[in-house]
């Protein structure tokens, strides 16, 4: 069984266009660089092999074959489970030879396709992909590019070349990968989004945030940074109780969260009357943990103010200011 290896920065998950699962492998000859009178044979091969496609100036291509020494050993194989094959276009340097022998590094030999052929043959067109090939040939693992989740990726897929876990358990466990990595992209999305509607927020584009916010909540509904900013958003458009609904799916299942308290305490300050001191509370609870936190502190200066008691809004306000210029410095 054969892993074919090219390692790219893109995070997703792309399957090779000339190759599918479980179909047969591309022939693959090369000549080996160091001993240029013997060939490589994939139809010869006798045991799970790696290949791992790049060039040695390549320094994705020298942090794969990093990655691909701990994944080996933390699987706890040796040179008679797997053999390991980088395959270049270009003939490396002596020193590029030097780093690729790296005691870091798996120990790889080296075959030289000037031609692209093998890189054409097996739909290379980034640097560094993976492909696995059982060693009836047919393939078990066909990725171009790195996702987030390739190091468990092609660590399953050893496993299934090595025999080590069956076809269907390696399924499961690509699938769980898989959605793994649909989670982690979700969320990335979500915080880019989350990011830029706080930066129209704070420059007043109210409305604006508050759509890029709601739309965050359509791709996860817990993800609690999002709902808070609608709150902020609808208490700068004046719907209050509405706020007030957001903030609630969040305490109701998070007492103790601090932002969300924080927002509360500031509808409960505007509201006045007795729903001053309920927001009092909730902020002298936030402070008892973190006694310099620069919003707690300047809510509870709006607190005194209310109250009529300046002085002691004024030391609240001038905490907030002191904590807020060393979080800045």
């Amino acid at each position: 069984m054969i892993l074919l290896f090219v390692t790219n920065a893109n995070p997703s998950v792309r399957v090779l266009s000339q190759l599918s699962q479980f179909d047969k492998a591309p022939e693959l000859i090369l000549p080996k660089l160091l001993t240029p009178a013997e060939n490589f044979d994939l139809q010869k091969l006798d045991r799970p092999s790696i290949l791992i496609f790049g060039e040695a100036y390549n320094k994705q291509t020298l942090d794969s074959l990093v990655k691909l020494k701990e994944i080996v050993e933390t699987i706890g194989l040796n040179e008679a489970d797997l053999s390991v094959f980088l395959i270049i276009s270009h003939t490396p340097e002596k020193q590029q030879t030097e780093l690729l022998r790296g005691k870091e590094k798996i120990n790889a030999e080296i075959l030289l396709d000037k031609n692209l052929k093998a890189f054409g043959d097996y739909g290379v067109t980034v640097l560094p992909s993976a492909v696995v090939i059982d060693k009836q040939g047919s393939i078990d693992l066909a990725l171009s590019g790195v996702p987030l989740s390739f190091a468990d990726m092609v660590e399953d897929a050893i496993l299934l070349a090595t025999e080590r876990i069956t076809r269907q358990q390696f399924e499961s466990s690509r699938s769980a990968a898989q959605q793994t990595v649909a989670q982690q992209e979700s969320l990335k999305h979500a915080q880019r989004l989350t990011s830029l509607a706080r930066q129209l927020a704070n420059r007043n584009y109210t409305e604006l945030a508050l759509k890029r916010y709601r739309q965050v909540l359509e791709l996860n509904d817990t993800y609690t940074e999002a709902r808070v900013g609608v709150a902020r958003c609808l208490i700068k458009l004046n719907l209050l109780p509405d706020a007030v609904e957001e903030l609630q799916k969040i305490l109701q299942n998070d007492a103790e969260h601090v932002e969300a308290n924080l927002v509360m305490s500031q509808i409960e300050i505007m509201r006045g009357g007795d729903s001053i001191e309920a927001g009092k509370q909730r902020i002298q609870r936030i402070l008892s943990v973190d006694p310099v936190h620069p919003e707690a502190n300047y809510l509870m200066g709006m607190v005194y103010e209310t109250q009529g008691q300046v002085d002691q809004a004024m030391n609240y306000y001038k905490k907030s200011a002191r904590s807020l210029l060393k979080i800045q410095n």
